[in-house]
């Protein structure tokens, strides 16, 4: 019974717990289910005592439920306050869907600027190997920079979290209506969303295949901008455009380029600068082949600095080895030079053992006059 009711206090404690993210509530557990964690019971002690062995403590996930409640009606209009443009020229004339993710996590109270977003985080593919799914195609801080679409800027945004620890994480809104965009709004959440420059009506104009013998086209006018206000009375929408400011735009234009033109392709974050706990890469989260700048430079470098190890440990190797054959070779010189002596010795005093002794010269007998004589 006690145990009862010590485990039910504690799940509706846990209960109570919560965290706010772009104005949403985000409960991390409900009372008596596993929806969001798990309870812990204390279990009875068989000799009646309280077991002294804590649970390890478990982390939670931070996760925002972006969906739009069946039946919901949103507000006839809503608008997020301070919410303040960045300009992407002259940094980077044709970035604007990362100056657009800047601008949303600068308003979440995140100090990260637009180039170092770019240049640290955004997969880049100057030479068209590969799709705008899978990277930036071309160079955001040169004129001729093409663009790139949603999954980019989801894997741009979570690296980034992932850099600082943050549990924030990026969500593709991609193929939603402008109600849902509209929604996001409303629940306090900036959208990052494209469109066309100056809402030029235009059809994808330049093609190209790909490596893998995939086909892209891309609108030369294709833009990215942050949605945080819309009037539906007074058929305006409010965007951060990174090319002219806090601007309103025709809600109804917006919203035909968004659905005809422009794949109805958008990003919304969940979480700010505030949002307590650690960073857990999300399970659908895109993983880009392609490197961003600064990283594909870093491996650039490593790459070289690993070959120039590798040559002057070739190098190294080379001289030892050279050193060790000449060693070799001066050892080998000397056993035959000491055994050409020693053969010459050895033949020596064989030839010296084999040649014949020579016979003792005869004795001169005296002549027996001279002997008589002396006699």
């Amino acid at each position: 019974m006690i145990s009862e009711l010590l485990r039910k206090a504690a799940a509706a404690a846990a209960a109570l717990i919560t965290l706010t993210s772009c104005g949403h509530m985000v409960v991390l557990m409900e009372p008596e289910t596993g929806t969001h964690g798990t309870a812990v019971s204390v279990d009875d002690d068989p000799q009646g005592e309280t077991s002294t062995s804590a649970a390890e403590p478990t982390t939670e996930q931070f996760t925002v439920d972006v969906k739009m409640p069946d039946g919901y009606d949103i507000p006839r209009k809503y608008s997020i306050s301070d919410f303040k443009a960045v300009l992407q020229k002259p940094e980077l004339p044709t970035g604007c869907e990362v100056t657009a993710l800047c601008e949303v996590l600068n308003y979440l109270g995140f100090a990260i600027d637009k180039v170092t977003l770019s240049d640290e985080f955004m997969p880049m593919d100057n030479n068209g190997i590969t799709t705008m799914k899978t990277a930036y195609i071309g160079d955001p801080k040169s004129d001729e920079g093409f663009g790139c679409n949603a999954p980019v800027i989801v894997q741009t945004a979570d690296d980034y979290f992932e850099s600082v620890d943050s549990p924030c994480y990026a969500v593709d809104m991609t193929g939603s209506s402008m109600k849902e965009l509209y929604y996001q709004v409303s629940q306090g959440r900036p959208v990052v969303i494209w469109n066309t420059i100056n809402m030029i009506v235009s059809a994808p104009n330049l093609r190209w295949v790909t490596n893998e013998n995939e086909e892209m086209w891309f609108n030369d006018f294709q833009h990215c901008v942050a949605l945080y206000g819309y009037d539906l009375d007074r058929n305006v929408v409010c965007v951060a455009d990174p090319l002219a400011g806090n601007v309103e735009y025709d809600l109804k234009r917006f919203e035909s380029i968004f659905y005809d033109l422009m794949g109805r392709q958008a990003v919304v974050i969940c979480g700010d600068a505030k949002t307590e706990g650690k960073y857990k890469a999300p399970a659908d989260k895109p993983q880009s082949p392609i490197l961003s700048r600064n990283k594909a430079e870093r491996k650039k470098a490593e790459e070289e600095e690993a070959r120039r190890k590798a040559e002057e440990e070739e190098r190294k190797k080379a001289e030892e080895e050279r050193k060790k054959a000449e060693e070799e070779r001066k050892k080998a010189e000397e056993e035959e030079r000491r055994r050409i002596e020693e053969e010459e010795k050895r033949r020596a005093e064989e030839e010296a053992a084999a040649a014949p002794e020579e016979p003792e010269p005869p004795r001169e007998e005296e002549p027996e006059e001279a002997a008589e004589e002396q006699g």
